[in-house]
C-alpha cells in the first residue's frame, strides 16, 4: 500500500482492522483461551453470523461503486443513505462485528470475544474519522447522522 494512501485516505485504519481480524480468526483456531460452549453459544453465534451476512451483503450491494475500505470517500463517490444505510450508518462495520462475535461464540473463544470488543473500539474511532470526511464532503451528512444510528438500529 503506497504511503500516501496510508496517510491521506486513512489506510492505517484498514491495516489495523485486518490485523485485529486476523487475531480473532487465530484465536478461534488455537485451542488456548476457550470456554465450554453450549447450545446457547452455538445458537447466538449462528444468528450473529447470519446477521453479519445480511448486513454485509446489503451494505456492499447498496454502496455499489461507492465502496471503499478507506475512511475517506472516493473522489467521485456519492452519499448513500438508502437501503440498509437508512437503518444504520455503518452496516459493513456492523456486519464485521456481528461476524466476529458469532465466530468467537461458535469457536468458544474468550480471546476472540475480547478481540471483538477491541475491534468494536477500533471501528468506533475509525468511523469518527470517516464521518469527519463525510461531513466535509457531503453537506447533508450531518442531518442524516442525527436521524440514523451508527452501528445498532435504534440503539447506537
Amino acid at each position: 500500500m503506497p504511503s500516501d494512501i496510508r496517510t491521506s485516505r486513512g489506510g492505517w485504519w484498514v491495516v489495523g482492522q485486518f490485523i485485529i481480524l486476523a487475531m480473532i480468526v487465530t484465536a478461534g483456531i488455537i485451542r488456548e483461551g476457550h470456554y465450554t460452549g453450549g447450545v446457547l453459544s452455538t445458537i447466538v453465534g449462528a444468528v450473529l453470523c447470519l446477521v453479519a451476512v445480511g448486513f454485509g451483503w446489503r451494505g456492499f450491494v447498496t454502496l455499489g461503486n461507492n465502496l471503499t475500505a478507506f475512511p475517506k470517500p472516493l473522489d467521485d463517490g456519492q452519499l448513500v443513505i438508502t437501503g440498509v444505510y437508512a437503518i444504520v450508518r455503518h452496516p459493513i462495520y456492523t456486519a464485521v462485528l456481528c461476524g466476529s462475535a458469532g465466530y468467537a461464540l461458535l469457536t468458544t473463544s474468550w480471546v476472540g470475544l475480547v478481540l471483538t470488543g477491541v475491534l468494536g473500539v477500533w471501528f468506533e474511532f475509525k468511523s469518527r474519522r470517516e464521518e469527519r470526511f463525510l461531513r466535509e464532503r457531503f453537506p447533508t451528512y450531518a442531518a442524516y447522522a442525527q436521524t440514523v444510528k451508527k452501528f445498532l438500529p435504534r440503539i447506537y
